[in-house]
């Protein structure tokens, strides 16, 4: 009796702590649009209620990001590397992730597109999106497990795609829970119900799931348009610092508005616990301006026709915060002190002011900053959340705060490499300067301290005394290719950045000062004509003992030789201006330089120098535009004969 009695309370006291089934769950997202996405991701991972099955992505981001390779030529895989790239990080790499087939529809994708542009995912260092596309996922998954949910937060494009394709799956679907549709009193204080996002970006595809037969649970905005999470609920949150926190945090930092709405949050926890809402048994269909309808007739879909907002925003941070531990990075190694910039760079390899959206696309981390700016510049560059782009010495459990841009085509650098910036600090006096070098495959840096906090400063430092995180690779040396110019600070802390230049330190005897604003560099070592570098001319091999390569002049419409050098965009000048650079003509000549605006159809400033028979040598060309005057090209002519061209620079002087 005693052992009967001993097993009958282990029995029972198994029965107590056994935990319910979870649910097993497909997401289907438009990731990297509005913030509740990734806010939806955290949930899913942080609720031990969820089983996730599988993540898909529905829309097309316009044109493929065009700093990253690994797109697929049928569909576009952006959101699908967001989705990737944040399991990931947040410990979850085995769940499968794919992007819809097209046709999808268009949804632009904002800053967030940062997230994509890491090199964890570009190198497929996590998970990667897999070969089938969105619809097939769903199928196999479905196939494999019965009473599958699949949460739709999106355009309803894949998961009609799914029940055309599968319609013998119909019975192997749990629900789907659809977060769309306005089927109250209207949202936003609007004062009846209108055509909502999701179900009017694809109206066919809303009229065929909700006519499928698949039982449905809708969220409409009616239940969800007032769960704002507010600035104290945000940094609760945010405060956590866990890995997962951060992920949403960081997608959050690079959204463009201030306060999410937890729309697709309410969506999944629908999914397993529907105690926050107001639900009703209704029959709804979509008509063909993509109203969703209530019906007479037999009920097809539990709808929340109310949520308890505040309730809902306390238990989803509570729930997410509780998820993980926190995670932050240590001081940084190699320490160095700022040093004086010098006169006149003997090279400009890269330069961002942030001034023009020329090289917006090879921004990689950082938002643009127009009203904390240093005088007299416009904009500058405010520091957002990351990982250590050193994904393979770096710390990646942790996250930082940086600016990090790409000087496309990356330049090859001299044996004095320095770096000049403006920056402001707030909450830290330490500063990590980091390089990525192509040459060497691997990421050098320095850090500094005892920084100026509070307001704009200037600082320069030398690059020579980065290191490896281990300190092993040795100096930056002369012909290394560089790419990642990366500033980091402690994530807790604040950083902006403005005017950066990559240099290398004045020649001996050089007596000019260093330059005030540098508006153009033209080095042709690396990168292509007509791409990296527009405009007419021939990029050609240098001749010995001369190393890379230099520009050619080519006949212009009149038959005479020519360089045309396109700036790929307008570049605001100052009533003084400098062009200067290396050059060799086949014959005395008197050169012709030109600073040329597209849209005035002329010259805005005129220079001419004269050029030695057959000699490299280096000339400056002082320059007197009228105030105001903005150029896109740089004219080089002369009578006859041939010209190369190197390291032009267009600065105001200093």
């Amino acid at each position: 009796m005693r052992y009967s009695l001993t097993v009958l309370a282990a029995a029972l006291a198994t029965t107590a702590v056994a935990a319910p089934p979870r649910v097993p769950v497909i997401l289907d997202t438009d990731l990297g649009g509005d913030v509740d996405d990734a806010f939806v991701l955290a949930l899913a991972v942080a609720s031990p209620e969820l089983e996730l099955l599988g993540v898909t992505t529905v829309g097309r981001g316009g044109d493929p990001d065009p700093f990253v390779q690994h797109v697929s030529k049928d569909r576009d895989e952006d959101r699908a590397w967001l989705a990737c790239r944040f399991l990931t990080q947040a410990g979850v790499k085995a769940v499968p992730v794919a992007a819809g087939a097209d046709p999808q529809p268009k949804l632009p994708l904002d800053w967030q597109i940062q997230y994509r542009r890491h090199p964890a995912a570009i190198y497929n260092r996590t998970a990667k999106p897999v070969k089938e596309n969105a619809a097939d996922l769903m199928a196999r998954l479905v196939k494999e497990r019965d009473g599958v949910v699949i949460v739709a937060l999106g355009p309803l494009t894949n998961v009609a795609r799914l029940l055309a394709d599968h319609p013998d799956l119909k019975p192997r679907i749990a629900r789907v829970v659809v977060m769309g549709g306005s089927v109250a009193i209207g949202y936003d204080g609007k004062p009846k119900p209108e055509p909502e996002w999701n179900v009017k970006t694809d109206v066919a595809a809303a009229k065929a799931v909700f006519a499928s037969g698949v039982p449905l649970t809708v969220v409409p905005l009616d239940a969800t348009a007032t769960v704002r999470l507010e600035k104290a609920a945000r940094d609760k949150l945010f405060a956590a610092r866990t890995p997962l926190t951060w992920q949403v945090q960081n997608l959050y930092e690079l959204w463009d508005k201030e306060t999410p709405v937890l729309f697709d949050p309410v969506a999944v926890a629908a999914a397993f616990d529907d105690r926050h809402l107001t639900v009703k048994e209704l029959r709804l269909e979509v008509d063909d301006t993509g109203m969703t309808l209530v019906r007479d007739g037999k009920a097809n879909a539990r709808v929340a026709t109310g949520v308890r907002a505040a309730e809902f925003a306390t238990w989803y941070v509570d729930r997410v915060r509780g998820h993980g531990a926190e995670s932050l990075p240590k001081p940084p190694g190699h320490p160095s002190k700022l040093i004086e910039p010098g006169n006149f760079p003997a090279r400009v390899h890269a330069f961002e002011d942030y001034d023009t959206d020329i090289e917006k696309r090879w921004w990689m981390c950082g938002k643009l900053e127009t009203k904390d700016v240093p005088a007299p510049a416009g904009r500058a560059c405010r520091a957002v959340l990351t990982q250590d782009f050193d994904d393979k010495q770096g710390d990646t459990a942790t996250m930082y705060r940086a600016v990090i841009f790409n000087p496309v085509p990356g330049p090859p650098m001299g044996p004095n490499t320095r770096l000049k910036f403006k920056y402001k600090l707030t909450g830290t006096d330490t500063v990590r300067v980091q390089l990525y070098t192509l040459s060497k495959g691997y990421h050098r840096y320095l850090s500094v301290s005892g920084l100026v906090q509070g307001k704009w400063s200037e600082g320069c430092v030398d690059m020579t005394q980065m290191r490896r995180p281990d300190g092993t690779g040795g100096p930056l040396a002369a012909d290394e290719r560089i790419d990642d110019i990366q500033f980091y600070v402690d994530p807790r802390a604040g950083l902006l950045i403005d005017d950066v230049v990559l240099y290398d330190a004045a020649a001996a005897g050089e007596a000019r000062p260093f330059p005030k604003r540098v508006l153009y560099t033209g080095l042709f070592d690396t990168g292509k004509q007509g791409k990296e570098w527009a405009g007419d001319f021939e990029i050609v091999p240098h001749e010995k003992p001369r190393a890379w390569r230099a520009a050619r002049s080519v006949a212009g419409a009149d038959g005479r030789p020519w360089v045309r050098l396109d700036l790929r965009g307008e570049r605001a000048l100052d009533p003084k201006t400098e062009l200067s650079f290396r050059g060799r003509a086949s014959e005395a000549a008197e050169v012709a330089v030109e600073l040329w605006s597209r849209e005035a159809g002329k010259a805005v400033a005129a220079g001419a120098v004269k050029l030695p028979k057959g000699e490299w040598g280096t000339f400056a060309v002082p320059l007197a535009p009228p105030p105001g005057a903005r150029v896109d090209e740089i004219r080089f002519r002369l009578p006859s004969g041939e010209l190369l061209l190197d390291d032009v620079l267009l600065v105001t002087p200093g």
